[in-house]
């Protein structure tokens, strides 16, 4: 099974990233069995000898390297060109790194003799990381269900996997800014992650405590889900999830075991963990243009692949319509449609699942957004 995560792109269907990937290293596999190169060694050396070692100053000793930088640049273009070419203008994924690293310094110490030294400064970079909630599905009030956001977090420049996983679940043990607006629960308050690693084997992950109290069993094992979801999708993995607590205890909640791996449901399965409505586009308070189009897309489990929206401005609804995902449940299919070109202001977009039995609204996600 590929350790690629799919999931991490809003539009990716599972397995799609995979057919890529594998498109790309087959035309690669093709053009160097063009390659025919001669052997050169002995001249390569003799010109090394001629020339002399290559400065940074130019001259003609600084051509040698210009081939060889060349061809990483033309190999790195079309990596990031395959994968950014699904991207949208104003996809919830933003390219990591795309600007400067900020530099902190830490508070001057002291050392052995007495004398103030100052240790050297930490530089990070802001990179958009996958986090998961457990909120409520809209309809039903009781049932919960996870939901995606793509939320800045910072982690030290040329940070792995682990500093990913430590600064992804960092935001996702916080859902208080999102408490009012979207009803993510809080389970994990007052808890934090000690350390945080990526091994060949699994993702391992130590929290301060064992989780808050008051929560039933099911909104128990979404937390739960919220760390394994969140954790590999911040490492880019589906490796398994071990977490233990740091003061010793052996379960989470005082109930759930942590001498157990942690994963994900298969695709078939996904309702039990994933919130039936999406929605990945726009995002959260996202400004659109007026000159263009807008355009709504996501995710659903929903009965016969239908989605129903409704576009409201105020108080006062705008438009409605249906959509199609790309599958019914119990798979998680993809759905989009066009609002037009809409006017000046700001929108909320409301999609939903409605009853079979009585047209009632049995799961919904809104999302609002400004057009200037």
């Amino acid at each position: 099974m590929s350790d690629r995560t799919d999931f991490l792109h809003p539009d990716y269907e599972p397995g799609e990233f995979d057919q890529v990937e594998r498109r790309l290293r087959q035309a690669l596999a093709r053009d160097a069995e063009q390659v025919r190169p001669s052997n050169r060694l002995d001249t390569i050396l003799h010109e090394a000898r001629e020339v002399g070692p290559v400065t940074a100053t130019g001259g003609s000793g600084t051509r040698h390297w210009v081939l060889p930088l060349a061809a990483a640049a033309a190999v790195a273009a079309i990596i990031g060109g395959v994968w950014w070419s699904g991207q949208d203008d104003g996809s919830t994924v933003t390219p990591p790194a795309t600007h400067g690293p900020s530099v902190s310094s830490s508070a001057p110490t002291t050392g052995s003799t007495g004398s103030p030294t100052t240790s050297a400064p930490s530089a990070t970079e802001a990179v958009s990381l996958p986090v998961y909630f457990v909120g409520p599905v809209g309809g039903d009030t009781t049932k919960y269900r996870l939901f995606r956001e793509f939320l800045r977090g910072t982690i030290p420049v040329g940070g792995g996997a682990a500093n990913r996983v430590e600064a992804a679940l960092g935001l996702a043990m916080n859902a208080q800014p999102f408490s009012n607006t979207d009803g993510y629960l809080q389970p994990w308050s007052g808890t934090r992650v000690t350390t945080a690693s990526v091994t060949p084997e699994a993702i391992e992950v130590e929290l301060s405590g064992p989780g808050a109290g008051g929560f039933d069993a099911e909104t128990q094992r979404l937390a739960v889900q919220e760390i394994v979801w969140t954790a590999q999708a911040a490492s880019q993995t589906s490796l398994p999830v071990r977490i233990r607590v740091a003061d010793g205890s052996t379960t989470l909640f005082g109930s759930i075991s942590t001498d157990q791996d942690f994963t994900r449901p298969p695709s078939d399965r996904l309702y039990e963990d994933v919130a039936p409505i999406w929605v990945t586009a726009p995002t959260r308070d996202q400004v659109l243009p007026a000159a263009k189009p807008v355009v709504v897309k996501g995710l659903a489990i929903v009965f016969e692949a239908t989605v129903n929206w409704q576009l409201d401005r105020g108080t006062t609804q705008v438009s409605t319509g249906h959509a199609t995902a790309s599958i019914g449940a119990p798979m998680q299919g993809a759905y989009s449609f066009s609002l037009g070109r809409l006017a000046a202001g700001d929108y909320t977009i409301r999609v939903r699942e409605l009853s079979a039995q009585d047209g009632s609204v049995s799961a919904e996600k809104a999302v609002s957004f400004t057009v200037r």
